[in-house]
């Protein structure tokens, strides 16, 4: 029995909010928290900062951009936040955790959004990555482009993050 409930507890959401084209929408309402569930991570409503950078992540569909929206990890109604989180449309991925070395994986983003990471390519500061998807590790000022579909022209290799992030 407990077996059961510890797997059915790690499922992702039953309908995902952003299976259709884009643009993907930020989850909102009761949404927004079973996709920081479905990426393994808590909702804090005053997290202990420890560990604090930030990341740029690049979206792209057949070579067209796709905005990353303000509000992925963020339950308004509840006044939370994941570790990873976005509080604007820049592309700007936070990450804040309470642990000293926290290991975060790009999947887990695509988690919290709920966009499936499928028929896709990831480049890290401009190189393309031969791991899994979700599996590329964030670490501090990575320009991260995921790119569906078709042209991988357009990959920036760097971001210009201003001062304090």
């Amino acid at each position: 029995m407990l077996l059961l409930i510890a797997i059915a507890g790690a499922r992702r959401p039953a309908r995902l909010v952003n299976s259709g084209p884009p643009p993907w929408p930020a989850p909102s309402g009761d949404a927004a928290g079973a996709g920081v569930r479905a990426a393994g991570l808590p909702l804090l409503s005053t997290p202990d900062v420890v560990t604090r950078y930030a990341i740029h992540l690049d979206v792209r569909m057949n070579g067209t951009a796709v905005p990353v929206p303000r509000g992925i990890g963020v339950d308004w109604h509840a006044h939370a936040v994941a570790p990873l989180y976005t509080s604007d449309d820049t592309g700007i991925v936070h990450v804040r955790s309470d642990a000293s070395a926290p290991v975060f994986r790009i999947g887990q983003f695509f988690d919290e959004w709920q966009v499936p990471l499928r028929d896709c390519t990831v480049y890290v500061d401009g190189a393309r990555q031969h791991a899994a998807p979700g599996d590329v590790v964030l670490a501090p000022h990575q320009e991260i482009t995921v790119s569906f579909g078709g042209s991988d022209a357009q990959v920036p290799n760097r971001y210009s993050f201003q001062a304090g992030t």
